[in-house]
Parts: C-alpha cells; structure tokens; sequence
C-alpha cells in the first residue's frame, strides 16, 4: 500500500534523445533491429545533444541496445560518467523482412504500414499491439526503477517517440506528424539528437516541450487531445 501510495506521488523528468543520423538513414533504408553505424552528420549530432543537455542534472541513463544509440550515449555522457543502463524493449519496432531494404523501392507499401497499419508481422515483425505493449512494459520498469525528483535521459528511436506521443501522451499522431512537416518539411518527425522534456507524475504522463519546434504546435495538439 504505501508504495502505491509512494508511486501515486513520484514525480519523474525524462530527457529523450533520438540516435545520432546513420548510414541507413542517409541511404534511406528500413532500420529497425538491424543497425549500422553513425555518420559524421550522426556523431556531430550526438555531440549537440551532449552541449545541449551539459547544464542539466542527469540522474541516470536509460537507453535502447542497438549500436547507433549506444555510440550516441557513449558521446553525451563522456566525462560525466552518468549510470547507464541498457534495455531491448527501448530498440526500435521490428520490420522483419523489410529490415535494410530501399525505402525508395517499396514506399507505398512501408508509407501506409508506417501512417496506418503499424504492422509489420506479415514480414516477420511487430505489429502495433506487440510494440505498444513492449514499449508500456519498459517505461513502466524504468519508472518503478526511479526515485521522485529524478532526471532521465531516454536515448531511443523516432518510431518508439511516435508511438508515445499517441498512446502515452493520448496526442494525435498523424495531426503531430502534419503539424511538425508543414513547420519544416526537411525535418523529420522526430529528429536526431535531443527531441523532447516530458514528465511522468503517478499514472500520468504529459509532454513539456518539443525541442526546437515552435511552441503552437505543442498548444495545438494539447487542445486537440484524444
């Protein structure tokens, strides 16, 4: 009862961080659970968030185990020496047989899978349930692993972000996704490096800020909240 009680009223700030840009991204190939290493572009990125996030106490680390989010870790945390620690159900969703391929060669199929479906378990993947769940799953351990007044830093995927937005945040994804493009259509939804301040309280989670993006966008999907 009383860690319930303890849970109710713990307040956690976490601190997301989207890898650096990989080789895949700028080939535009699918990269889930497959990987590839960081750019220069990626490792100059990582080094923004370091910059970006160097005044601000980090009381531990939570990031996913594929490379290009462990190498981004390794650079934001060189010589704070901040706990780490390293979970699967943080890597991105898993697209199967579509792992690595040209987006280019089959966008209309992995366009409406992306916008809609959310499924890839025809390919052997996730579909949305099994990613949903094991993203809950996870942020749920890390914040029964937390104590009230902590700072988190998330170091994770643009699709795992996406997902939170809707099911966590209850923000409309599709409506976040029109409002971020038509606010710069060079960016990606959700870009890499540090890209978001949300807080959990008790049950409920609530976006603070996303980094680098015009405030209204924010306000307008809080007011259009599902």
């Amino acid at each position: 009862m009383e860690k319930e009680r303890i849970k109710r009223m713990k307040k956690v700030t976490f601190y997301y961080v989207r890898h650096g840009q990989t080789l895949f991204n700028l080939q535009g190939r699918m990269q889930g659970w497959c990987d590839s290493p960081l750019t220069e572009k990626g490792i100059a990125e990582a080094v923004k968030a370091r910059n970006d996030l160097k005044d601000i106490r980090l009381d531990r680390i939570y990031s996913s185990t594929s490379e290009r989010c462990v190498d981004t870790v390794n650079i934001i945390n060189e010589g704070r020496n901040i706990p780490v620690y390293y979970l699967k159900g943080l890597k991105e969703i898993y697209f199967g047989r579509q792992e690595g391929i040209l987006i280019a060669d089959h966008y209309e199929d992995i366009d409406n899978r992306r916008m809609n479906t959310r499924d890839w378990s025809d390919q052997g993947g996730e579909n949305l349930e099994m990613f949903s769940r094991r993203i809950r799953e996870t942020l749920e351990q890390i914040y029964d692993e937390c104590e009230d007044g902590m700072n988190v830093l998330i170091v994770s995927h643009g699709a795992i972000f996406l997902q939170m937005v809707e099911f966590l945040f209850k923000l409309n994804r599709k409506e976040f996704i029109e409002l971020v493009i038509t606010d710069d259509p060079e960016r990606h939804p959700i870009p890499n490096g540090f890209a978001a301040i949300f807080h959990r309280e008790g049950d409920e989670y609530e976006m603070d800020c996303f980094i680098g993006r015009d405030e209204k966008i924010l306000a307008k999907l809080k007011a259009d909240r599902l």
